[in-house]
């Protein structure tokens, strides 16, 4: 089973390298991101994927939120606010995402994959959590001691993203911008068969030309492939899996599978 997922949050990369961009000019950079991906999965068989959207992202991209809903894709919680995550966003932004969409969300996933408090997630009643990335990643989070796969954690069923066998080589968002191509597919396939699974994440501002503005102080990891060429290569991606017999899913309907 394939698990693809967006973070699904206002554009704010630029503050991480000194630049303070306002909500005004971070949006539209999400927005056209996420209808970017949307046109993707609805062109390469309508695949069903997960967005892990924060409450202010859906408070500012109605019409988005709307259309991620009527195509069959499922919302959960990446927070409150991107920047800024405090210990109540589980709840508070679970209630707004409810209000917003209509619909119930039982999934988490904290920005930038920090560690979130499962007491906290618990009372706002979460079934699954997704904030774990097994590997090591320089600046943000050791995590080679964590497991590989899904496990259970009390009452919430942990659901990491997905890691190479062995090695633990990330297969997420960077790999697929900077890989050779063969080799991403590879890695993927191979972690794919090993465990059955396949869990990778990605963000709408990927899917939007960083390249064209330098005043945001992007650096080449971040800039490199994105826009139009990030959408060809998740494209890729899909068609790889199909051709491979996989079955893409929601979190929930994985969650509904194995509990």
């Amino acid at each position: 089973m394939v698990l693809l997922s967006f973070d699904t949050e206002e554009f704010d990369v630029p503050r991480e390298h000194g630049v303070d961009i306002p909500i005004e000019e971070a949006m539209p950079v999400s927005i056209e991101g996420t209808s970017r991906i949307l046109d993707v999965l609805k062109a390469h068989g309508e695949v069903r994927a997960t967005f892990f959207c924060t409450l202010t992202f859906a408070e500012n991209a109605p019409q988005v939120m709307r259309r991620i809903v009527a195509e069959g894709h499922e919302v959960a919680s990446h927070g409150v606010d991107h920047t800024h995550p405090q210990a109540t966003d589980p709840s508070v932004s679970k209630v707004g995402l409810e209000r917003l969409t209509g619909v119930t969300v039982t999934g988490y996933r904290q920005p930038r994959m920090f560690a979130v408090d499962g007491d906290e997630l618990e009372r706002a009643g979460y079934v699954y959590n997704s904030s774990l990335h097994p590997t090591f990643i320089p600046g943000r989070y050791m995590h080679l001691n964590m497991p590989r796969v899904p496990f259970k954690q009390r009452s919430i069923l942990q659901i990491p993203a997905s890691v190479s066998p062995w090695l633990r080589l990330p297969v997420f968002w960077l790999a697929c911008h900077h890989y050779p191509q063969w080799l991403y597919h590879r890695l993927c396939r191979w972690t794919h068969r090993h465990d059955d699974l396949f869990v990778t994440y990605f963000h709408p501002w990927e899917f939007f030309a960083l390249g064209d503005h330098p005043e945001w102080r992007l650096p080449y990891t971040v800039t490199h492939n994105s826009g139009y060429e990030m959408a060809r290569r998740l494209g890729r991606l899909i068609d790889m899996f199909r051709a491979d017999g996989a079955e893409f899913a929601t979190f929930t309907d994985y969650v509904n599978r194995v509990l």
